[in-house]
Formats: C-alpha cells, sequence, structure tokens
C-alpha cells in the first residue's frame, strides 16, 4: 500500500488544499528512479505472493475513513480555546470567534466517522 502511494506521489508532485500544500522537492530524473525502485519491489511481492499462494488482503475503506475521522475529531477538539490556552495565553474573543466552527466542523467529522462505520448516514 506504501509503495503505490510514494508511486502516486511521485506521478503527481504535489498536493494541496484549503489549508495545506505539499510538494515533492525531487528532480524528475530522481522521481524515475524511484519509481523504477518501486517497480521493481511490487515485481518482487507479486512474484513472492505466487510462490507462497498469498492472496491479497481486503480492507475496508469505510473503516479506514472513519479512523481518520476520529483522529481528525480528536485534532479538532485539541483547537477549541479552552484547549489552545495549554499553548499559552488566549485572545479573551477567541472563544467567540472560534468554538462554534470548530464545534460544527467536528460535529461533521463525527457523523462522518459513524457513516464509515455504517451506523447512520453523512
Amino acid at each position: 500500500m506504501h509503495l503505490r502511494r510514494a508511486d502516486a506521489w511521485l506521478q503527481v508532485g504535489e498536493e494541496s488544499g484549503i489549508l495545506y500544500r505539499r510538494r515533492l522537492g525531487l528532480s524528475p530524473e530522481q522521481r524515475a528512479v524511484m519509481r523504477e525502485q518501486i517497480a521493481s519491489a511490487l515485481a518482487q511481492i507479486a512474484t513472492l505472493a505466487d510462490r507462497f499462494g498469498l492472496s491479497a488482503d481486503d480492507e475496508d475503506l469505510g473503516a479506514a475513513i472513519a479512523a481518520q475521522m476520529s483522529a481528525d475529531w480528536a485534532n479538532l477538539c485539541d483547537v477549541r480555546s479552552d484547549k489552545l490556552c495549554r499553548y499559552g495565553e488566549v485572545h479573551p474573543d477567541l472563544a467567540h470567534l472560534l468554538d462554534a466552527d470548530i464545534s460544527a466542523l467536528a460535529e461533521r467529522v463525527a457523523i462522518l466517522a459513524n457513516a464509515g462505520r455504517g451506523r447512520g448516514e453523512p
């Protein structure tokens, strides 16, 4: 799984969202060498799987989504104003400006986590 993810990153080279950007600082030549190594590793894995009669493991992506959303929920809970004071002084208006939106996002993420587990609809 990690080899395929790395290969995808090597092909695309960057990923961005609303509040993040990920870039791969490798030259096209370095990327090509790494992709060749990944292809060789995948071929070797296929040979081993065939030799030992191994089959693919089925992974429930709903469970993977639920796990990631649960981790994101915990992270969101940690950025509420009452939790941020652990890191230093917090402006008195921050609770009014931030907490309702963070709580709403945390609720949406919890709904997605439950839906990923097959408990309820998103």
